[in-house]
């Protein structure tokens, strides 16, 4: 089975803009692609849904997912997901943690039709180490300053350094991107500019992102994935058994009306 590349997203301070990156990157890959998920790994990080000013869609979020054992029908999984824009997107919506073979499963079923953008915890976890194991490129994100790349030094220890890289948010003349990947012992990819697109409490707008923020998550991508061949069929085969619909989640609802 033929599946499409999963990218995790992981913060190595607070504060440091890999939420928001994550949701940049799902709706670059959407708006290149087709299609994209964004898939939430961090029980305590407020729900990507309320990131996206998305937290009254319908559908389910993670304490909806109910799974019976087999494997997860792409199809099923596209259909269900609450959607912002043309990304597929699904929130955790409680502290309780993931279970590890549930997210394994969602992962699996996401990469047989699109891209997956995983939001990852800072927190060590079961489903943390799944969410990584199943990650084929990780963006460590940290800012331009000394505490907080001492702090991101203790979450890049636990990262493959073979596929794993990091994005400086802001810039410093004392602490050059260049230094902070030799500290950490990973390759800088770039620095992400500020943006206020995310600011409002209407959720982040990707219709006000700047030119620059574009630019650098395209950037991104080409060099962590290729553009779909526009010609090429897909070879992506659903796994069975399958589970059917209702045993994705029983309350379509999710947190409230659709706005």
């Amino acid at each position: 089975m033929r599946l499409e590349p999963v990218i995790g997203v992981l913060a190595g301070c607070g504060g440091a803009g890999a939420s928001t990156l994550a949701a940049v990157l799902a709706a670059t890959l959407g708006e290149r692609d087709g299609h994209a998920y964004l898939i939430d790994c961090d029980p305590l990080g407020g729900g990507i849904d309320v990131l996206l000013g998305r937290e009254r869609a319908p559908g389910p979020r993670w304490d909806q997912v109910r799974l019976r054992g087999g494997s997860l029908d792409p199809a099923t999984l596209r259909e269900s997901l609450p959607r912002w824009g043309r990304v597929s997107f699904l929130a955790a919506d409680s502290a309780r943690p993931i279970d590890p073979a549930a997210l394994d499963q969602v992962v699996t079923a996401a990469a047989a039709m699109s891209p997956v953008l995983l939001d990852l915890s800072r927190s060590r976890s079961a489903a943390r180490r799944t969410a990584l194991e199943r990650c084929d490129q990780v963006l460590l994100v940290t800012a331009a300053e000394v505490r907080a790349v001492t702090a991101t030094a203790l979450v890049a220890a636990a990262l493959d350094p073979a596929r794993s890289h990091v994005v400086v948010r802001g810039s410093s003349r004392n602490l050059p991107a260049q230094h902070i990947g030799d500290l950490l012992g990973l390759p800088v990819l770039g620095e992400l500019p500020s943006d206020p697109a995310g600011a409002g409490s209407g959720g982040l707008d990707v219709g006000r992102l700047r030119r620059r923020t574009r630019r650098f998550a395209l950037l991104i991508l080409d060099r962590l994935i290729a553009p779909p061949a526009a010609s090429a069929p897909s070879t992506a085969v659903r796994p069975e058994p399958r589970i059917p619909p209702t045993a994705l989640a029983s309350d379509r609802s999710g947190r409230g009306e659709a706005a």
